[in-house]
């Protein structure tokens, strides 16, 4: 890791997997991308306290989660509505630059490199995105334009979130432990708002 600007961790969780030391030794202003779960390979302050500008993890407790529930469904929700034959690299592509897209609209920072998962807007956005490729490549059976795929795709989404927060206040479904101990759904953040 000496001299590097980025490091991508996928490997064996932590903490000291990555040691402080080799972060130390890394590029001024260095990004470390420690995503093993569930506990990362170093612990998001050691980063940053060994010089670390940006850090991210898998998890969801800490600023930065770099998790597939960003892309997955959405690429899913795409791909079903316009009924592709298949997911191609060029489709995930589509994704991920969208993904971007949703991100550098919200004032990067530090602590906040990419959208997590209350963001509403990217879901639907990210559909479209790999729907819209699809098409472009010929794999989907349906050819829709961009806003009729993004509309259905809101729509599905929405009565998703409305399904998941009445089976939570329901208490059919347990409520996320990160949106607090015992405070129920209605200190959670609203789904589908």
């Amino acid at each position: 890791m000496k001299d590097a600007d980025v490091v991508i961790a996928l490997s064996r969780p932590g903490p000291d997997t990555i040691k402080k030391e080799w972060v130390e030794a890394m590029a001024k202003d260095a990004i470390v991308f420690a995503c093993a779960n569930p506990v990362p390979e170093i612990w998001p302050w050691e980063a940053k306290e060994a010089g670390a500008a940006v850090v991210a993890t898998g998890r969801s407790d800490f600023p930065n989660q770099v998790n597939n529930s960003l892309g997955f469904p959405a690429i899913f929700r795409g791909v079903l509505d316009v009924q592709a034959s298949t997911i191609t690299d060029t489709m995930c592509i589509a994704a991920a630059k969208e993904l971007a897209a949703c991100a550098s609209e919200k004032r990067l920072n530090p602590e906040k490199i990419l959208p997590v998962m209350d963001d509403r807007e990217v879901y639907p956005r990210v559909a479209a995105a790999t729907a819209m490729q699809a098409i472009t490549e010929g794999v989907a059976r349906l050819k829709l334009d961009r806003e009729t795929v993004y509309q259905t795709a809101l729509q599905k989404i929405k009565r998703a979130q409305e399904q998941t927060k009445l089976l939570m206040e329901s208490g059919i479904i347990p409520v996320p432990k990160r949106w607090g101990k015992g405070r129920g759904i209605k200190g959670a953040r609203k789904i589908g708002k």
